[in-house]
């Protein structure tokens, strides 16, 4: 006979309502990967993102109670609260992102910028990620969740404290970022 899955909150109710705290190391081992993997996209040296994503789970742990599982599912309740300890924790590092003046971003036509993520040449490929890993921190968060995890812009404003419509702007503007960078590599543009 297989072991039932239990939902998170059945575990979280253990946990709160009978005292049994040990039983939180469950949610951990249940979202600990998916979690670091998460920090990893805006905090990008290993030991950064180890500890940080340690400490969310002590952070969750403390805020338990506080947790509404009808406003969110507890892992995006977990990333809002490791999006906001890794965005404080790099703008307390003083590092040169990728950026663009406004005036260059306005003159890319959209459609030309759109294609950016779509393509298949290596070459291309390798100009691409490499330009994701030049961007700020929260604009490579976007890239990384939206177009390689799937994630909704409903699921992102959630985690970012952002309208959806203010993130689909913000990834229209990293797109041609993107493609500002790759055009200057192809063509010297």
């Amino acid at each position: 006979m297989g072991q039932r899955y239990e939902t998170d909150q059945q575990i979280i109710g253990r946990v709160l309502h009978l005292g049994h705290r040990a039983d939180y190391a469950l949610l951990v081992d249940r979202y600990g990967a998916k979690l670091f993997a998460f920090v990893a996209t805006i905090v990008t040296r290993r030991e950064d993102a180890e500890e940080l994503t340690e400490d969310c789970f002590v952070k969750a742990f403390s805020r338990l109670a506080q947790y509404d599982a009808t406003r969110s599912s507890f892992y995006t309740w977990l990333r809002c609260i490791a999006y906001r300890q890794s965005i404080d924790h790099v703008r307390r590092q003083s590092v040169v992102w990728l950026e663009m003046d406004e005036k260059t971003l306005q003159t890319i036509p959209d459609v030309e910028a759109e294609h950016v993520m779509d393509t298949d040449d290596d070459r291309r490929i390798r100009l691409l990620t490499e330009a994701i890993h030049r961007l700020p921190p929260t604009e490579r968060l976007l890239v990384q969740q939206f177009y390689f995890e799937q994630q909704s812009l409903s699921d992102l404003a959630a985690i970012t404290a952002t309208k959806a419509g203010t993130l689909a702007t913000r990834l229209c503007r990293i797109r041609k970022k993107l493609y500002q960078y790759i055009m200057t590599k192809e063509h010297g543009k």
